[in-house]
């Protein structure tokens, strides 16, 4: 079974990934995909608590989950791949990952982001870097939960001049 969600999502593993996303996707894996997680023991242990037992996490660094999603390492899972930013998606198409699109979640506020939606705020760099994946022939759907409206992030840009 191919990955169900790719999600960028700043902070990560919550209760809209865990009980959103979760229940409306019958989940049973959630694998962060963060190099700087996976190297900090803490956050590791961190994010390991807010997964409730009926689920699973796996937490990688992008040359890991990328190694485990070319080697089919989560089939037979109903999985979610979760990034905390659009740079991470970027290095894993690099690296040979086919994604068809990506669900753009909460990415929030701070002095160099503008205001793209209530939970979507993206500085130029960002921007940039969804443009680079929108052209690559990924669609970026904004949705912060399951039942929100979408939102097509290129249509979003064009409609802001971004």
């Amino acid at each position: 079974m191919p990955i169900l969600l790719y999600r960028v999502d700043e902070r990560l593993i919550h209760g809209q990934v865990v009980v959103g996303w979760g229940n409306s996707l019958k989940i049973d894996l959630i694998a962060l995909i963060n190099d700087q997680v996976a190297q900090n023991r803490w956050e590791r242990e961190l994010y390991l608590a807010c997964v409730p037992p009926e689920m699973k996490a796996a937490i990688l660094s992008v040359d890991e989950g990328v190694a485990k999603i070319l080697q089919n390492g989560f089939e037979g899972k109903r999985a979610v791949v979760l990034v905390d930013s659009p740079f991470d998606i970027l290095k894993m198409v690099e690296k040979g990952i086919k994604i068809n699109s990506v669900n753009v979640g909460g990415v929030h506020s701070k002095a160099e982001r503008k205001k793209i939606l209530p939970y979507l705020f993206l500085s130029q760099e960002e921007i940039s870097a969804f443009k680079r994946i929108i052209s690559a022939g990924i669609k970026c759907e904004c949705r912060d939960v399951p039942l929100a409206e979408k939102h097509n992030l290129s249509s979003l840009f064009g409609k802001l001049r971004l």
